[in-house]
C-alpha cells in the first residue's frame, strides 16, 4: 500500500501526482516497528503534471519509521530546478501521519508533509506544508484528496504569495505478467485562488521489481494551462524512466 499512498511525488507512478512516502503498510502490525529507506535516481522529477527538473535527471533519498501500532514519520530529499529557471536547490520533504485499517482490503491514511527548499536561489520564501487524507484498496487503487493552506509559487500568469492549493489525486497499479505492473493514475489541481486556473494531469507506465529493485518506465500527460502557468516545465507528452532500490 505504501506505493500507493504516496503522494505523487517521485519515481513511483508517484510521479504525475506524486514527496514519496515509504514502506508504509495497510494495516498497523504489531510487534516491533519498522525502518525503511530508498535510494533512486529518474531521468525526469515530474510532480502534479509540472517537470521540477526541466527534464533532467534527478537523485531521490528517503527513510521512514512505521510503527507497530499505525503512525509513521520520514523524511525525502531530491535535486530540483524549479521554475522560473535560475539555479538548482535540494527539495526536503518531512512527512508524518497515521494508517489504519477499515476492514479486510480498505485502509485509511492521514498524513501531513512540510516541503522545504534549502539554498533555493529565488527570493521569496517557498516553503509549505500540505495535509492529504487517503483511501485504499489492497495494494491496486487508492484516491487522495489534498490541502496546501500557504503556498507561494511563480507562473508566467503571475506571483501566488501564500495562497491555498487543493488536490484531488487516484493511483492505481495491477499486475500485469510476474514482476511487471501497469501503473496509472489522474489528479485534478484547483489553482483558482493562486492563479485563477485548474488543471488535469495524468500518467501511465509499466514498473519492474526484482528483489528490492523498483525500475518504472512513465508516460505523462498535463492539460494545456500546465504550459500557460509554467511553459517548459510542461510535463505533457514527457517520458520519464527511473529507479529505486529500498532497504
Amino acid at each position: 500500500m505504501e506505493w500507493l499512498f504516496a503522494s505523487w511525488r517521485h519515481i513511483r507512478w508517484y510521479s504525475v501526482l506524486g514527496p514519496a512516502l515509504l514502506a508504509l503498510p495497510a494495516s498497523p502490525a504489531w510487534g516491533e516497528g519498522s525502518w525503511s529507506a530508498s535510494i533512486g535516481v529518474t531521468s525526469d522529477y515530474v510532480f502534479r503534471g509540472v517537470s521540477q527538473t526541466y527534464d533532467s535527471a534527478a537523485v531521490q533519498l528517503g527513510g521512514s519509521y512505521q510503527s507497530p501500532i499505525g503512525w509513521f514519520v520520514g523524511v525525502w530529499g531530491s535535486n530540483v530546478d524549479p521554475y522560473p529557471h535560475a539555479a538548482a536547490s535540494t527539495e526536503v520533504d518531512v512527512f508524518a501521519g497515521i494508517t489504519r485499517p477499515l476492514g479486510s482490503d480498505l485502509s485509511a491514511r492521514l498524513a501531513y508533509t512540510h516541503y522545504a527548499y534549502l539554498d533555493d536561489p529565488r527570493p521569496a520564501h517557498y516553503d509549505y506544508d500540505e495535509l492529504s487524507i487517503s483511501l485504499g484498496y489492497l495494494d491496486r487503487l487508492a484516491a487522495t484528496v489534498s490541502f496546501v493552506p500557504d503556498i507561494s509559487s511563480y507562473s508566467a500568469l503571475r506571483f501566488a504569495h501564500r495562497k491555498q492549493l487543493a488536490a484531488f489525486e487516484v493511483t492505481s497499479r495491477w499486475p500485469v505478467w510476474h514482476s511487471i505492473s501497469f501503473t496509472a493514475g489522474a489528479g485534478y489541481y484547483d489553482l483558482q485562488r493562486m492563479f485563477g486556473v485548474s488543471y488535469w494531469a495524468a500518467n501511465a507506465g509499466l514498473s519492474y521489481v526484482y528483489r528490492k529493485l523498483d525500475i518504472e518506465l512513465a508516460h505523462y500527460f498535463a492539460q494545456d494551462s500546465v504550459r500557460r502557468l509554467y511553459e517548459e516545465q510542461s510535463a505533457n507528452g514527457t517520458w520519464a524512466l527511473s529507479a529505486a532500490m529500498h532497504f
